[in-house]
């Protein structure tokens, strides 16, 4: 009912066999891992975004390169929806910083789903370790948390200030601009916000300017990076709701990065996510796939826990990374272990260094046969023996030509596979894709404006107005 089957060509005994890769329970976890080019996208990423649609899964799609996988997924769920696998309120959406004119407006900040502060903590969070990927490594320290906290801060205060009217990233971002005084006296103004920001306060009547302008200065410089007018617009709207697997009205969300401002619209989408995984992560809800390829391009917490819990209430996770260094690199080395370790499906193509280590390692040893030859002048002999080898060394996993995979696939109760590990050359049609390609329908316009600029200055304006109307 879930499963995603990738058609295979194998070597066996010196001969070429057909089969297949059946990935029963992509609820488990999937990772695909392997250098540019080495065929992750074509092989395996589309392939789960094309069957998953088909067995009519809500998604996400998290497309670094846009719209190489959003286009996929838009023509296939049109198609899902022909052959009725998805329902008639099924929708697709798309957020491109880069076009406005084809993106929806969302606003991931809703108030109705921030329920404690801790919502609120979490988004700041997310926003700011995008921002300066240095305060992953440093979580704890005192200039990181401050700027954490006084952003979470600023967030409650929104949320909480006439019922969250105002509770949007860009009005965070416009309500930090102001000088200290007022800020402090505006936010004092919410009871659950003064213990938060006491220490701040406290800080500026002892007239310690240099250091609150130390923490209070590298949130601003952080934030600023994200001060954009076409950001301002799509995330002050509220076009659709992050309830992807509403079973109401399933949708299939695509979430459009450059990879020439990775850092400035990396922050938000992750925003998107984080908040989306969140209100996804319940009981009772449609079957739902997540596709995150390059993953370490955005920062989100929480990726393990999801991996780990996230399995009874159906959501799927594809995860796609071109090394295991650069996972630890962006993420740290705690949390990239604990994803590493959470995944029950893994896919490596071509790898080298770390990264081949612990494919091996992972894929195990076994007991392989040698035979050794001795000649002298008087005799030749022959002995076998056996010993514990890796199934797939690391020098192997080095050379592995485009598209072949190694890897380990995790199974189901009721429905065991006795050969987990595969190394194999995964098939793909492609004259079918080409054709299929061919007559993809383009990602159409929602938006239609005769003056761009004009629209986007004036939304920026409003956001100002209603800053001066808290204050």
């Amino acid at each position: 009912e879930y499963a995603v089957n990738l058609p295979t060509r194998y070597r066996y005994k010196n001969s070429d066999c057909e089969g297949w890769i059946n990935v029963v329970n992509p609820f488990r976890g999937t990772m695909v891992i392997g250098t540019p080019g080495s065929g992750k996208s074509f092989s395996v990423v589309l392939p789960f975004i094309r069957q998953h649609l088909e067995k009519g899964f809500a998604m996400c799609v998290y497309d670094f390169k846009y719209p190489d996988l959003s286009e996929v997924a838009y023509n296939h769920f049109l198609k899902a929806k022909r052959k009725e696998a998805l329902p008639e309120t099924a929708a697709f959406y798309t957020i491109n910083f880069d076009d406005i004119q084809k993106s929806y407006r969302c606003n991931p900040l809703a108030p109705e789903l921030m329920e404690s502060p801790i919502d609120a903590f979490e988004s700041s969070r997310t926003v700011l370790y995008n921002l300066n990927r240095e305060w992953i490594r440093k979580q704890g320290e005192f200039f990181s948390e401050s700027a954490v906290s006084f952003f979470a801060a600023v967030i409650w205060f929104l949320k909480k200030y006439r019922n969250g009217e105002f509770c949007t990233l860009p009005h965070a971002i416009e309500l930090l601009q102001l000088d200290y005084d007022d800020l402090f006296e505006v936010l004092a103004q919410e009871k659950d916000v003064v213990n938060i920001i006491n220490p701040f306060i406290n800080a500026h009547k002892r007239g310690a300017s240099e250091q609150l302008e130390g923490q209070l200065g590298s949130l601003k410089i952080a934030i600023s990076k994200i001060i954009s007018k076409e950001i301002y617009w799509i995330c002050s709207g509220n076009d659709f709701s992050l309830d992807i697997n509403n079973p109401e009205s399933p949708k299939v969300v695509c979430l459009a990065n450059n990879p020439l401002r990775i850092e400035m619209y990396g922050a938000v989408l992750s925003l998107f996510i984080t908040r989306m995984l969140k209100v996804m992560n319940r009981k009772n809800q449609h079957k739902s796939s997540l596709i995150f390829d390059e993953l370490p391009t955005i920062y989100f917490r929480g990726l393990d826990t999801l991996i780990a819990t996230a399995r009874s209430n159906r959501i799927s996770t594809l995860l796609g990374i071109q090394t295991i260094d650069q996972l630890i690199r962006d993420y740290g080395k705690e949390q990239a272990n604990a994803i590493l370790t959470n995944i029950g499906n893994i896919f490596a193509g071509q790898s080298v260094g770390d990264t081949a280590k612990f494919i091996q390692n992972r894929m195990g040893k076994i007991l392989q046969e040698r035979q050794s030859i001795n000649i002298n002048r008087n005799m030749q002999s022959t002995s076998f023996s056996t010993q514990m080898d890796y199934l797939v060394p690391e020098g192997k996993i080095a050379t592995l030509p485009q598209g072949w995979m190694v890897g380990q696939v995790a199974d189901n109760y009721g429905e065991q596979i006795k050969q987990k590990n595969f190394n194999c050359l995964v098939k793909v049609d492609t004259q079918q894709t080409a054709r299929e390609e061919r007559n993809y329908q383009p990602i159409p316009e929602i938006y239609r404006f005769d003056d761009v600029p004009a629209l986007l200055e004036n939304n920026r304006t409003k956001i100002c107005n209603d800053i001066r109307e808290i204050l």
